[in-house]
């Protein structure tokens, strides 16, 4: 297994992000005893319930425009909230986006599903598992 090949894959990318976003970003800034966060951490645990789909339900050319799909917007999500500087309000909590070494492992981690994506978008349904 040539580990260049492997990371050039959406797959891997899906499933790295959607651990990722499970543990660090829904699950570790979780307060169970606030409503709001348990409903915002209920919806945000969707997100990789799709990404494991698209890793594990589907292969080459669906699965790359999946990741694309999937993980492109919420890179962009990522980049404009930095530039505008937004502010999550918890009543527990609160966290400014700004353009920091914070933020940047989610964008290596989003970017790369997206990218990864965007690359087999087109990608030859007939190569062969190897090359897809």
């Amino acid at each position: 297994m040539d580990l260049k090949t492997e990371l050039q894959k959406p797959k891997w990318w899906l499933v790295i992000t959607a651990l990722m976003h499970t543990v660090v970003g829904v699950l570790m800034e979780l307060d169970p005893d606030n409503d709001n966060e348990l409903m915002i951490a209920g919806i945000m645990l969707i997100i990789p319930v799709y990404m494991l789909y698209a890793a594990f339900m589907n292969e080459g050319r669906a699965q790359a425009r999946l990741a694309a799909v999937i993980a492109g917007p919420i890179f962009v999500w990522f980049v404009l909230c930095a530039i505008l500087g937004l502010e999550i309000t918890y009543p527990t909590t609160d966290y400014t986006f700004e353009l920091s070494g914070e933020i940047i492992p989610p964008l290596v981690f989003w970017g790369m599903s997206a990218l990864t994506g965007v690359l087999g978008w087109n990608m030859d349904e007939a190569a062969p598992a190897a090359e897809a």
